[in-house]
């Protein structure tokens, strides 16, 4: 493995598998914080389903933390030394680590090559950003030009997902546009989406299959699609029936799938199924 000059950093939201991690020695996780009353872990400590056992038994609603700035002075380290930093981080509507990313990159490296993105996505979205840019920086490229890729590539990208409730959005105050559906969860089944940096409805429907083929509806309106990813909490039959659909489908489309990470699982709730995908840019 040779050192590319080019240091890529992303969040721990995005769930990034060891062994991309262990490929690349330029790239590296700055981590978010689950908290439980007074207990806290880094995001990769805990996973989702230990967050909800957790939190059932100790009767509290889980919080999360964005990474302390001194994470993010840790990773833009080679900036100082000249190495070029690129930062992708979860979405801004989501979560505020990329204005603390900003913050510590115009306080305390201002000046330095350092380019952060807001996905505008998460999960499985922003690892197909992070494999890009590192394949963009082995080729050569400068880091200027992976940064405007990654924001077409943010541009293009489009994230849906459905929850069993609203509560935790709700608790977390990230409930943006869906706000007028509580008190009406019951009777429905939301389809969200993220768009102007808010969750937004896209449509409500009665059943959970509905809300799938609902969904995948929203793939047909693609001429061009780069990728699909589908992210899960729980559901494992349900997400591979719609796997199967997905690669019945689109046979020539890369498809993947992805566990949703705790900070995530804390702000949208057990039983959660997203799907993200990108259009060719």
């Amino acid at each position: 493995m040779y050192i590319i000059d080019i240091q890529i950093v992303i969040d721990s939201t995005a769930n990034v598998p060891e062994e991309m991690l262990t490929a690349h020695a330029n790239l590296r996780v700055v981590p978010l914080q689950i908290i439980l009353g007074k207990d806290e872990w880094n995001e990769p400590e805990l996973t989702t389903a230990e967050l909800f056992r957790l939190a059932r038994e100790k009767g509290v609603h889980p919080q999360t933390s964005q990474p302390a700035p001194g994470e993010f002075v840790q990773a833009f380290a080679p900036a100082a030394e000249g190495h070029p930093v690129i930062v992708i981080c979860l979405a801004g509507g989501l979560s505020g680590t990329v204005n603390g990313a900003r913050a510590v990159a115009n306080k305390d490296f201002k000046g330095r090559e350092i380019y952060v993105i807001d996905s505008c996505t998460g999960a499985i979205g922003a690892i197909k950003m992070a494999e890009a840019a590192l394949a963009m920086a082995a080729a050569g490229e400068s880091a200027g030009a992976i940064a405007e890729y990654l924001q077409r590539m943010a541009a293009a990208t489009r994230t849906l997902f459905i929850v069993d409730s609203l509560e935790y959005l709700r608790k977390g105050g990230r409930i943006g546009g869906a706000a007028a559906l509580v008190g009406s969860i019951l009777r429905i089944k939301p389809i969200l989406t993220l768009r102007e940096a808010k969750v937004q409805v896209l449509d409500k429907v009665r059943t959970q299959s509905r809300a799938i083929s609902r969904m995948l509806e929203e793939l047909s309106k693609e001429d061009s699609l780069a990728y699909i990813g589908v992210v899960y909490e729980d559901e494992p039959a349900v997400v591979e029936e719609m796997l199967t659909s997905i690669r019945q489908r689109y046979p020539d489309i890369p498809v993947s799938r992805s566990a949703l990470g705790s900070v995530l699982g804390a702000h949208l709730g057990p039983g959660v199924i997203g799907l993200i995908f990108q259009s060719k840019v």
